[in-house]
């Protein structure tokens, strides 16, 4: 399955907490406090089967976790996948994070799962369906956020200027670089988008062969290509993205990452 421009994009976006709070606000109409979640992604070691969940995040207290998974077309299975993510990202982040003993006769201490899916397609949106696992029944929300179809229009709110940008290159039709100078002209998000390393970012991410995403950087790959992804990582890097979302972006092996990580310092910028 290759990987979807849209989808890369919206991950790059939304792992940022501040815009995953906006997101949460639109989908649920509840507020959550920024520095009380924390963007959680599948490690390498979780996802050579390609089990790469969009965007998710815990909670400080590790009582709620909230996946958000972007979709160009829903179907029956999207629960069931949503499900595989969530038991990676509890075993990984919450009962190896907390040392808690998953054989150990002790109850462990798990948080609330919230499933959400975006659709972005050009289609009609079906309904999410419930997946019924005998005693367990999971059920989800699923949101239309075409630009056409948001509820209101605030540049100031990323998902608005997200979905602008979408609508900009795909149905309207421009490069990144216009949708973008278009997007600043309309003061779509400009503390954002007025950035060079995230102008250069979305520019990687849309200019990227779909076939190159999937398959990851390929031996022989010319010299001047190389650095450029080089300098999309270390971007990705300084703006406190994790190694997962990076190497779904790049391509890059994520020894490659960690050692760019080390060359920084290990530090964000943001």
């Amino acid at each position: 399955m290759a990987i979807n421009v849209r989808d890369s994009a919206f991950t790059f976006m939304f792992s940022n907490v501040k815009y995953m709070a906006q997101l949460y606000k639109y989908l649920t109409g509840r507020d959550i406090c920024p520095s009380q979640i924390r963007s959680v992604q599948l490690e390498d070691k979780l996802t050579k089967s390609r089990l790469y969940n969009d965007v998710a995040y815990l909670t400080d207290d590790n009582r709620l976790l909230v996946m958000i998974e972007h979709q160009s077309s829903l179907n029956k299975n999207m629960l069931f996948r949503m499900m595989e993510y969530y038991a990676a990202l509890v075993s990984e982040f919450v009962i190896k994070g907390e040392g808690q003993n998953k054989y150990g006769s002790k109850k462990l201490k798990i948080p609330k799962a919230e499933f959400h899916v975006v659709y972005n397609g050009k289609g009609k949106m079906n309904e999410m369906p419930k997946l019924d696992l005998g005693d367990i029944q999971l059920s989800g929300s699923a949101t239309n956020i075409h630009f056409n179809n948001l509820t209101h229009h605030d540049p100031n709110h990323a998902l608005v200027a997200y979905a602008k940008l979408i609508q900009l290159v795909e149905d309207v039709g421009m490069n990144i670089n216009d949708a973008i100078d278009q997007l600043l002209v309309e003061g779509y998000l400009t503390e954002f988008f007025n950035r060079k390393e995230i102008r250069d970012m979305f520019a990687e991410i849309f200019s990227y062969d779909q076939e190159l995403i999937e398959k990851g950087i390929e031996k022989g790959i010319e010299k001047g290509k190389e650095q450029g992804i080089i300098e999309t990582a270390k971007n990705a890097l300084k703006e406190g993205l994790s190694e997962a979302v990076i190497k779904q972006i790049t391509g890059l092996d994520l020894t490659i990452i960690s050692q760019l990580k080390s060359e920084l310092g290990g530090k964000s910028y943001v």
